[in-house]
Protein backbone atom coordinates (compact mmCIF):
# COMPACT_ATOMS: atom_id res chain seq x y z
CA UNK A 1 0.00 0.00 0.00
CA UNK A 2 2.86 2.35 0.90
CA UNK A 3 4.53 1.64 -2.48
CA UNK A 4 1.25 2.32 -4.26
CA UNK A 5 0.84 5.72 -2.58
CA UNK A 6 4.47 6.59 -3.32
CA UNK A 7 3.94 5.68 -6.99
CA UNK A 8 0.90 7.94 -7.23
CA UNK A 9 2.78 10.84 -5.67
CA UNK A 10 5.78 10.23 -7.94
CA UNK A 11 3.78 10.24 -11.17
CA UNK A 12 1.72 13.19 -9.95
CA UNK A 13 4.95 15.12 -9.46
CA UNK A 14 6.07 14.24 -12.97
CA UNK A 15 2.74 15.44 -14.35
CA UNK A 16 3.01 18.72 -12.48
CA UNK A 17 6.54 19.26 -13.73
CA UNK A 18 5.47 18.49 -17.28
CA UNK A 19 2.72 21.10 -17.04
CA UNK A 20 4.98 24.04 -16.16
CA UNK A 21 3.86 27.06 -18.16
CA UNK A 22 6.15 29.68 -19.65
CA UNK A 23 4.57 32.92 -20.80
CA UNK A 24 6.48 34.76 -23.51
CA UNK A 25 6.01 37.98 -25.44
CA UNK A 26 6.69 38.25 -29.17
CA UNK A 27 10.06 39.93 -28.55
CA UNK A 28 11.07 37.22 -26.06
CA UNK A 29 10.12 34.51 -28.57
CA UNK A 30 12.20 36.20 -31.27
CA UNK A 31 15.26 36.49 -29.00
CA UNK A 32 14.90 32.88 -27.85
CA UNK A 33 14.60 31.55 -31.40
CA UNK A 34 17.61 33.54 -32.63
CA UNK A 35 19.79 32.42 -29.72
CA UNK A 36 18.86 28.74 -30.06
CA UNK A 37 18.64 28.27 -33.83
CA UNK A 38 21.25 25.79 -35.06
CA UNK A 39 21.50 27.23 -38.57
CA UNK A 40 22.36 30.62 -37.10
CA UNK A 41 25.09 28.95 -35.05
CA UNK A 42 26.41 27.34 -38.24
CA UNK A 43 26.43 30.75 -39.92
CA UNK A 44 28.32 32.16 -36.95
CA UNK A 45 30.93 29.41 -37.30
CA UNK A 46 31.21 30.11 -41.04
CA UNK A 47 31.78 33.78 -40.21
CA UNK A 48 34.59 32.86 -37.81
CA UNK A 49 36.21 30.72 -40.53
CA UNK A 50 35.87 33.57 -43.05
CA UNK A 51 37.51 35.95 -40.59
CA UNK A 52 40.40 33.50 -40.16
CA UNK A 53 40.85 33.30 -43.95
CA UNK A 54 40.86 37.09 -44.17
CA UNK A 55 43.49 37.32 -41.45
CA UNK A 56 45.65 34.75 -43.23
CA UNK A 57 45.40 36.75 -46.48
CA UNK A 58 46.76 39.79 -44.62
CA UNK A 59 49.67 37.77 -43.22
CA UNK A 60 50.63 36.71 -46.76
CA UNK A 61 52.21 40.15 -47.23
CA UNK A 62 54.74 39.39 -44.46
CA UNK A 63 57.96 37.40 -44.94
CA UNK A 64 58.13 33.90 -43.54
CA UNK A 65 60.73 32.73 -41.03
CA UNK A 66 62.15 29.20 -40.98
CA UNK A 67 64.71 27.41 -38.87
CA UNK A 68 66.22 23.98 -39.42
CA UNK A 69 68.86 21.89 -37.73
CA UNK A 70 70.07 18.33 -38.00
CA UNK A 71 72.78 15.93 -36.92
CA UNK A 72 74.13 13.50 -39.54
CA UNK A 73 76.44 10.48 -39.51
CA UNK A 74 77.92 9.58 -42.91
CA UNK A 75 79.86 6.46 -43.97
CA UNK A 76 81.95 6.05 -47.13
CA UNK A 77 83.73 8.49 -49.42
CA UNK A 78 82.25 11.90 -50.09
CA UNK A 79 83.24 15.53 -50.28
CA UNK A 80 82.82 17.30 -46.96
CA UNK A 81 81.82 20.91 -47.71
CA UNK A 82 82.53 22.01 -44.18
CA UNK A 83 86.18 20.89 -44.14
CA UNK A 84 86.73 21.32 -47.89
CA UNK A 85 88.20 17.84 -48.39
CA UNK A 86 87.30 14.28 -49.33
CA UNK A 87 86.36 12.16 -46.36
CA UNK A 88 86.64 8.39 -46.17
CA UNK A 89 86.05 7.86 -42.48
CA UNK A 90 82.90 8.09 -40.47
CA UNK A 91 81.87 11.73 -40.38
CA UNK A 92 79.57 13.48 -37.95
CA UNK A 93 78.18 16.85 -38.97
CA UNK A 94 75.51 19.43 -38.24
CA UNK A 95 74.32 22.56 -40.10
CA UNK A 96 71.71 24.67 -38.20
CA UNK A 97 70.26 27.50 -40.26
CA UNK A 98 67.64 30.23 -40.07
CA UNK A 99 66.15 31.84 -43.20
CA UNK A 100 63.43 34.18 -44.36
CA UNK A 101 61.71 34.59 -47.73
CA UNK A 102 59.60 37.44 -49.06
CA UNK A 103 57.48 37.67 -52.21
CA UNK A 104 58.28 40.97 -53.91
CA UNK A 105 56.01 40.68 -56.94
CA UNK A 106 53.40 38.10 -57.95
CA UNK A 107 51.14 40.21 -60.20
CA UNK A 108 49.21 41.45 -57.15
CA UNK A 109 47.94 37.96 -56.37
CA UNK A 110 48.13 38.66 -52.63
CA UNK A 111 46.11 41.85 -53.05
CA UNK A 112 43.44 40.02 -55.03
CA UNK A 113 43.36 37.24 -52.43
CA UNK A 114 42.91 39.76 -49.60
CA UNK A 115 40.14 41.47 -51.56
CA UNK A 116 38.47 38.12 -52.15
CA UNK A 117 38.66 37.10 -48.49
CA UNK A 118 37.26 40.47 -47.39
CA UNK A 119 34.22 40.07 -49.66
CA UNK A 120 33.77 36.46 -48.53
CA UNK A 121 33.75 37.67 -44.94
CA UNK A 122 31.12 40.31 -45.77
CA UNK A 123 29.05 37.71 -47.60
CA UNK A 124 29.08 35.42 -44.57
CA UNK A 125 28.26 38.34 -42.29
CA UNK A 126 25.26 39.33 -44.41
CA UNK A 127 24.19 35.69 -44.67
CA UNK A 128 24.21 35.47 -40.87
CA UNK A 129 22.06 38.59 -40.57
CA UNK A 130 19.70 37.29 -43.27
CA UNK A 131 19.31 34.03 -41.34
CA UNK A 132 18.31 36.03 -38.28
CA UNK A 133 15.76 38.00 -40.30
CA UNK A 134 14.25 34.80 -41.69
CA UNK A 135 13.99 33.28 -38.21
CA UNK A 136 12.39 36.47 -36.86
CA UNK A 137 9.86 36.51 -39.70
CA UNK A 138 8.99 32.85 -39.12
CA UNK A 139 8.48 33.49 -35.40
CA UNK A 140 6.23 36.48 -36.16
CA UNK A 141 4.12 34.36 -38.54
CA UNK A 142 3.85 31.50 -36.07
CA UNK A 143 3.19 33.78 -33.09
CA UNK A 144 0.38 35.62 -34.84
CA UNK A 145 -1.12 32.33 -36.04
CA UNK A 146 -1.37 31.29 -32.39
CA UNK A 147 -3.00 34.61 -31.50
CA UNK A 148 -5.54 34.18 -34.31
CA UNK A 149 -6.32 30.69 -32.99
CA UNK A 150 -6.82 32.10 -29.50
CA UNK A 151 -9.22 34.74 -30.81
CA UNK A 152 -11.15 32.18 -32.85
CA UNK A 153 -11.41 29.94 -29.78
CA UNK A 154 -12.65 32.88 -27.74
CA UNK A 155 -15.37 33.61 -30.30
CA UNK A 156 -16.33 29.93 -30.42
CA UNK A 157 -16.49 29.67 -26.61
CA UNK A 158 -18.60 32.81 -26.39
CA UNK A 159 -20.91 31.46 -29.07
CA UNK A 160 -21.23 28.14 -27.23
CA UNK A 161 -21.95 29.86 -23.91
CA UNK A 162 -24.56 32.02 -25.58
CA UNK A 163 -26.26 29.04 -27.25
CA UNK A 164 -26.25 27.11 -23.97
CA UNK A 165 -27.83 30.06 -22.16
CA UNK A 166 -30.49 30.28 -24.87
CA UNK A 167 -31.06 26.52 -24.59
CA UNK A 168 -31.58 26.79 -20.82
CA UNK A 169 -33.96 29.67 -21.36
CA UNK A 170 -35.97 27.74 -23.95
CA UNK A 171 -36.12 24.65 -21.72
CA UNK A 172 -37.57 26.75 -18.92
CA UNK A 173 -40.15 28.17 -21.31
CA UNK A 174 -41.08 24.63 -22.40
CA UNK A 175 -41.39 23.52 -18.77
CA UNK A 176 -44.03 26.17 -18.14
CA UNK A 177 -45.82 25.44 -21.40
CA UNK A 178 -44.97 28.57 -23.37
CA UNK A 179 -41.89 27.32 -25.23
CA UNK A 180 -41.33 25.32 -28.40
CA UNK A 181 -39.73 21.86 -28.15
CA UNK A 182 -38.51 22.12 -31.75
CA UNK A 183 -36.49 25.19 -30.79
CA UNK A 184 -34.87 23.21 -27.94
CA UNK A 185 -33.79 20.52 -30.39
CA UNK A 186 -32.46 23.17 -32.77
CA UNK A 187 -30.37 24.74 -30.02
CA UNK A 188 -29.02 21.32 -29.01
CA UNK A 189 -28.08 20.63 -32.61
CA UNK A 190 -26.29 23.98 -32.92
CA UNK A 191 -24.43 23.41 -29.65
CA UNK A 192 -23.24 20.00 -30.85
CA UNK A 193 -22.06 21.53 -34.11
CA UNK A 194 -20.28 24.32 -32.27
CA UNK A 195 -18.57 21.83 -29.93
CA UNK A 196 -17.17 20.01 -32.95
CA UNK A 197 -16.00 23.33 -34.38
CA UNK A 198 -14.45 24.17 -31.02
CA UNK A 199 -12.54 20.87 -31.02
CA UNK A 200 -11.19 21.59 -34.50
CA UNK A 201 -10.16 25.08 -33.44
CA UNK A 202 -8.44 23.68 -30.35
CA UNK A 203 -6.55 21.16 -32.51
CA UNK A 204 -5.46 23.97 -34.84
CA UNK A 205 -4.32 25.99 -31.84
CA UNK A 206 -2.27 23.11 -30.46
CA UNK A 207 -0.71 22.52 -33.90
CA UNK A 208 0.30 26.16 -34.31
CA UNK A 209 1.53 26.30 -30.72
CA UNK A 210 3.67 23.23 -31.36
CA UNK A 211 5.14 24.87 -34.47
CA UNK A 212 6.05 27.93 -32.42
CA UNK A 213 7.57 25.77 -29.67
CA UNK A 214 9.65 23.94 -32.26
CA UNK A 215 10.93 27.26 -33.63
CA UNK A 216 11.95 28.16 -30.08
CA UNK A 217 13.35 24.63 -29.54
CA UNK A 218 11.40 24.25 -26.29
CA UNK A 219 11.77 20.50 -25.91
CA UNK A 220 11.82 20.37 -22.10
CA UNK A 221 8.09 19.68 -21.72
CA UNK A 222 7.29 23.27 -20.72
CA UNK A 223 3.89 24.47 -21.90
CA UNK A 224 4.15 27.68 -23.91
CA UNK A 225 1.72 30.55 -23.46
CA UNK A 226 1.86 33.67 -25.62
CA UNK A 227 1.14 37.21 -24.49
CA UNK A 228 -1.48 39.05 -26.62
CA UNK A 229 -0.31 42.10 -28.54
CA UNK A 230 -1.38 45.57 -27.51
CA UNK A 231 -3.07 46.82 -30.66
CA UNK A 232 -3.79 50.22 -29.21
CA UNK A 233 -0.08 50.97 -28.85
CA UNK A 234 0.75 49.43 -32.21
CA UNK A 235 -1.60 51.83 -34.01
CA UNK A 236 -3.10 49.46 -36.53
CA UNK A 237 -4.30 51.99 -39.09
CA UNK A 238 -4.91 51.92 -42.80
CA UNK A 239 -2.08 54.34 -43.59
CA UNK A 240 1.23 53.03 -44.88
CA UNK A 241 4.10 54.15 -47.13
CA UNK A 242 3.83 53.78 -50.89
CA UNK A 243 5.06 50.61 -52.56
CA UNK A 244 8.01 52.32 -54.27
CA UNK A 245 9.26 53.70 -50.95
CA UNK A 246 8.90 50.32 -49.27
CA UNK A 247 10.61 48.44 -52.12
CA UNK A 248 13.53 50.88 -52.22
CA UNK A 249 14.12 50.53 -48.47
CA UNK A 250 13.83 46.74 -48.61
CA UNK A 251 16.34 46.50 -51.48
CA UNK A 252 18.74 48.85 -49.72
CA UNK A 253 18.56 46.87 -46.47
CA UNK A 254 18.20 43.33 -47.81
CA UNK A 255 20.93 41.15 -46.30
CA UNK A 256 20.10 38.46 -48.85
CA UNK A 257 20.92 40.87 -51.68
CA UNK A 258 24.00 42.22 -49.89
CA UNK A 259 25.31 38.69 -49.42
CA UNK A 260 24.81 37.87 -53.10
CA UNK A 261 26.58 41.09 -54.14
CA UNK A 262 29.51 40.37 -51.82
CA UNK A 263 29.77 36.83 -53.21
CA UNK A 264 29.89 38.24 -56.74
CA UNK A 265 32.70 40.63 -55.77
CA UNK A 266 34.58 37.79 -54.09
CA UNK A 267 34.36 35.68 -57.25
CA UNK A 268 35.55 38.59 -59.38
CA UNK A 269 38.57 39.03 -57.07
CA UNK A 270 39.20 35.29 -57.31
CA UNK A 271 39.25 35.58 -61.10
CA UNK A 272 41.90 38.32 -60.88
CA UNK A 273 43.89 36.18 -58.47
CA UNK A 274 43.85 33.18 -60.80
CA UNK A 275 44.86 35.32 -63.78
CA UNK A 276 47.94 36.50 -61.83
CA UNK A 277 49.32 32.95 -62.05
CA UNK A 278 50.11 33.60 -65.74
CA UNK A 279 52.74 36.22 -64.83
CA UNK A 280 56.26 35.81 -63.39
CA UNK A 281 56.80 36.09 -59.66
CA UNK A 282 59.85 37.59 -57.95
CA UNK A 283 61.06 36.77 -54.48
CA UNK A 284 64.06 37.27 -52.24
CA UNK A 285 65.52 35.42 -49.31
CA UNK A 286 68.04 35.96 -46.54
CA UNK A 287 69.57 33.54 -44.07
CA UNK A 288 72.16 32.85 -41.45
CA UNK A 289 73.74 29.53 -40.50
CA UNK A 290 76.65 27.74 -38.92
CA UNK A 291 78.13 24.27 -39.17
CA UNK A 292 80.10 21.53 -37.54
CA UNK A 293 82.05 18.55 -38.93
CA UNK A 294 84.12 15.93 -37.20
CA UNK A 295 86.72 16.37 -39.99
CA UNK A 296 87.45 19.90 -38.79
CA UNK A 297 89.70 20.78 -35.90
CA UNK A 298 88.12 22.17 -32.80
CA UNK A 299 85.19 21.18 -30.64
CA UNK A 300 81.55 21.66 -31.49
CA UNK A 301 81.06 25.04 -29.80
CA UNK A 302 84.15 26.60 -31.39
CA UNK A 303 83.16 25.39 -34.85
CA UNK A 304 79.61 26.78 -34.42
CA UNK A 305 81.15 30.08 -33.38
CA UNK A 306 83.71 30.33 -36.18
CA UNK A 307 82.21 28.48 -39.13
CA UNK A 308 79.14 30.66 -39.61
CA UNK A 309 77.80 32.16 -42.82
CA UNK A 310 75.01 34.35 -44.15
CA UNK A 311 73.34 34.72 -47.52
CA UNK A 312 70.98 36.91 -49.47
CA UNK A 313 69.46 36.21 -52.85
CA UNK A 314 66.65 36.84 -55.28
CA UNK A 315 64.72 34.54 -57.59
CA UNK A 316 62.25 34.79 -60.42
CA UNK A 317 59.78 32.13 -61.46
CA UNK A 318 58.37 32.26 -64.99
CA UNK A 319 55.44 29.98 -65.84
CA UNK A 320 56.03 28.49 -69.29
CA UNK A 321 53.89 25.38 -69.50
CA UNK A 322 51.80 23.79 -66.73
CA UNK A 323 49.55 21.54 -68.80
CA UNK A 324 46.89 24.32 -69.19
CA UNK A 325 46.17 24.14 -65.46
CA UNK A 326 46.05 27.94 -65.06
CA UNK A 327 43.87 28.43 -68.12
CA UNK A 328 41.45 25.79 -66.89
CA UNK A 329 41.13 27.50 -63.51
CA UNK A 330 40.54 30.82 -65.26
CA UNK A 331 37.71 29.35 -67.34
CA UNK A 332 36.02 27.67 -64.39
CA UNK A 333 36.31 30.85 -62.32
CA UNK A 334 34.75 32.86 -65.15
CA UNK A 335 31.78 30.51 -65.06
CA UNK A 336 31.58 30.87 -61.27
CA UNK A 337 31.58 34.66 -61.71
CA UNK A 338 28.72 34.47 -64.22
CA UNK A 339 26.76 32.26 -61.81
CA UNK A 340 27.42 34.77 -59.02
CA UNK A 341 25.97 37.56 -61.20
CA UNK A 342 22.92 35.41 -61.90
CA UNK A 343 22.57 34.71 -58.17
CA UNK A 344 22.63 38.46 -57.50
CA UNK A 345 19.92 39.05 -60.12
CA UNK A 346 17.89 36.19 -58.63
CA UNK A 347 18.24 37.73 -55.16
CA UNK A 348 16.87 41.04 -56.49
CA UNK A 349 13.97 39.18 -58.09
CA UNK A 350 13.23 37.14 -54.95
CA UNK A 351 13.30 40.19 -52.69
CA UNK A 352 11.10 42.16 -55.10
CA UNK A 353 8.56 39.34 -55.44
CA UNK A 354 8.42 38.78 -51.69
CA UNK A 355 7.95 42.50 -51.07
CA UNK A 356 5.19 42.70 -53.67
CA UNK A 357 3.33 39.79 -52.06
CA UNK A 358 3.65 41.13 -48.51
CA UNK A 359 2.72 44.67 -49.55
CA UNK A 360 -0.30 43.51 -51.56
CA UNK A 361 -1.43 41.33 -48.65
CA UNK A 362 -1.01 44.28 -46.28
CA UNK A 363 -3.05 46.66 -48.44
CA UNK A 364 -5.72 44.03 -48.98
CA UNK A 365 -5.88 43.36 -45.23
CA UNK A 366 -6.17 47.09 -44.50
CA UNK A 367 -9.04 47.41 -46.95
CA UNK A 368 -10.68 44.28 -45.55
CA UNK A 369 -10.20 45.56 -42.01
CA UNK A 370 -12.15 48.77 -42.67
CA UNK A 371 -14.91 46.87 -44.47
CA UNK A 372 -14.99 44.10 -41.87
CA UNK A 373 -15.21 46.61 -39.04
CA UNK A 374 -18.17 48.37 -40.64
CA UNK A 375 -19.75 45.02 -41.51
CA UNK A 376 -19.33 43.69 -37.96
CA UNK A 377 -20.88 46.78 -36.39
CA UNK A 378 -23.87 46.58 -38.74
CA UNK A 379 -24.38 42.83 -38.31
CA UNK A 380 -23.99 43.10 -34.55
CA UNK A 381 -26.76 45.71 -34.42
CA UNK A 382 -28.91 43.48 -36.64
CA UNK A 383 -28.28 40.50 -34.37
CA UNK A 384 -29.22 42.42 -31.21
CA UNK A 385 -32.44 43.54 -32.91
CA UNK A 386 -33.37 40.01 -34.12
CA UNK A 387 -32.38 38.57 -30.74
CA UNK A 388 -34.95 40.74 -29.00
CA UNK A 389 -37.59 39.83 -31.58
CA UNK A 390 -36.77 36.13 -31.15
CA UNK A 391 -37.02 36.34 -27.37
CA UNK A 392 -40.42 37.96 -27.70
CA UNK A 393 -41.55 35.38 -30.26
CA UNK A 394 -41.75 37.79 -33.20
CA UNK A 395 -39.27 35.95 -35.45
CA UNK A 396 -38.40 32.32 -36.16
CA UNK A 397 -35.34 30.35 -35.03
CA UNK A 398 -33.74 30.16 -38.47
CA UNK A 399 -33.71 33.94 -38.91
CA UNK A 400 -32.22 34.21 -35.45
CA UNK A 401 -29.55 31.58 -36.22
CA UNK A 402 -28.68 33.17 -39.57
CA UNK A 403 -28.18 36.52 -37.86
CA UNK A 404 -25.94 34.93 -35.21
CA UNK A 405 -23.87 33.15 -37.85
CA UNK A 406 -23.45 36.35 -39.85
CA UNK A 407 -22.27 38.20 -36.75
CA UNK A 408 -19.75 35.48 -35.82
CA UNK A 409 -18.50 35.25 -39.39
CA UNK A 410 -18.00 39.02 -39.53
CA UNK A 411 -16.12 38.96 -36.23
CA UNK A 412 -13.82 36.20 -37.53
CA UNK A 413 -13.12 38.22 -40.69
CA UNK A 414 -12.35 41.27 -38.58
CA UNK A 415 -9.90 39.29 -36.43
CA UNK A 416 -8.13 37.76 -39.41
CA UNK A 417 -7.83 41.14 -41.17
CA UNK A 418 -6.47 42.77 -38.00
CA UNK A 419 -3.79 40.14 -37.45
CA UNK A 420 -2.88 40.02 -41.13
CA UNK A 421 -2.16 43.75 -40.97
CA UNK A 422 0.10 43.20 -37.96
CA UNK A 423 1.83 40.24 -39.60
CA UNK A 424 2.58 41.89 -42.94
CA UNK A 425 3.51 45.24 -41.40
CA UNK A 426 5.92 43.70 -38.89
CA UNK A 427 7.56 41.57 -41.59
CA UNK A 428 7.88 44.49 -44.01
CA UNK A 429 9.34 46.65 -41.26
CA UNK A 430 11.77 43.86 -40.48
CA UNK A 431 13.03 43.69 -44.06
CA UNK A 432 13.11 47.50 -44.26
CA UNK A 433 15.59 47.53 -41.39
CA UNK A 434 13.14 48.67 -38.71
CA UNK A 435 13.75 45.95 -36.13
Amino acid sequence: MRKFIFGILFFSGITLLAQDTKELTLEECIDLAVNRNLRIKQSQNNLIAAESNKRQAMFNFLPDLNANAGYFVREGSFFDNSSGQFATATTRSSRPEISSNLTIFNAFANHHLLNRRAHEYNSNLYRLEDSKIVIKANVIRSYLSVLVDIENLRVSNERMEFLESQLDREKKRVSVGVGNLETVYNFQSQIATERLNNVNLENQYQTDLLSLSQLLQMNDGTELKVVPLDFENMQILTEFDSYNVVLEEVLNNSFQLKSATASKKATRAQLSQVKADRYPSVGMGVGYGTQYSSNNSGDVSSQFENLNYSFIGASIQIPIFNRYSTQNRIETTKIAFQNAKIAEDQAVLDVTNSTQQDYLALRAAQTSYVTAQENFEALNQTFEFIKKRFETGNTDFYSYLESLNNKNRAEAQLINAKYTIVLRKRILDLYRGNN
